[in-house]
């Protein structure tokens, strides 16, 4: 992969309605949020700034200048409940297994599967999620850009919900978060 992803920068948090993203994370008090490509932090800002305190937010992305990015966003607005570290996630998540309550990939299948690094970071995302966690997947709906990648690259949910079971994990559920954009909710099978 290369050093800065295809997609790095642009945050798609602005388009979507970011209350039904937060009414189907599964977090409380002591809960781990995990957002895996996280640019600027957008999302991960957000949902500190929502959950507040008590909710735990690790922001991983592979460009150091965004993570640092929101490093710095992060201790400007007080946030002392995230954590931001430099990760290729389609090599490994440096977490603990079962650490994780919700984890977040937000516009970044697709880019994954375009590299064909989507495996080891499935895998990956399977190995930090708690037994009962989630994967919430936000992806651009397939229809013709603008916003979002060429239309060749984008997952319609069907192919998305195909994809991520041959990975082991089933569906729970997918809503659209915006005209341009759904989110799905999954599980890992067997637990």
């Amino acid at each position: 992969m290369d050093a800065r992803p295809r997609g790095a920068g642009k945050s798609s948090f602005t388009l979507i309605d970011a209350g039904k993203l937060y009414a189907e994370l599964p977090l409380a008090a002591g809960s781990v949020f995990l957002d895996l490509a996280c640019g600027a932090g957008a999302y991960s800002l957000a949902v500190a700034r929502r959950f507040g305190p008590e909710v735990q937010v690790r922001a991983f992305d592979l460009a150091p200048d965004l993570v640092e990015q929101a490093r710095r966003q992060a201790a400007a607005a007080g946030l002392a409940n995230i954590s931001t570290g430099v990760a290729d996630i389609g090599r490994a998540i440096p977490l603990d297994a079962a650490s994780v309550d919700a984890c977040l990939m937000a516009m970044v299948l697709h880019d994954l599967v375009a590299d064909g690094n989507e495996a080891a970071a499935l895998r990956e995302v399977k190995r930090v999620l708690k037994s009962r966690g989630i994967l919430a997947a936000i992806e651009f709906k397939k229809m013709p850009p603008p916003p979002g990648p060429a239309l060749e690259v984008r997952l319609a949910p069907a192919e998305l919900e195909a994809l991520l079971a041959r990975h082991g994990f089933f569906q729970e559920k997918s809503i659209a978060v915006a005209d341009c954009a759904y989110l799905s909710i999954f599980r890992v099978r067997g637990v």
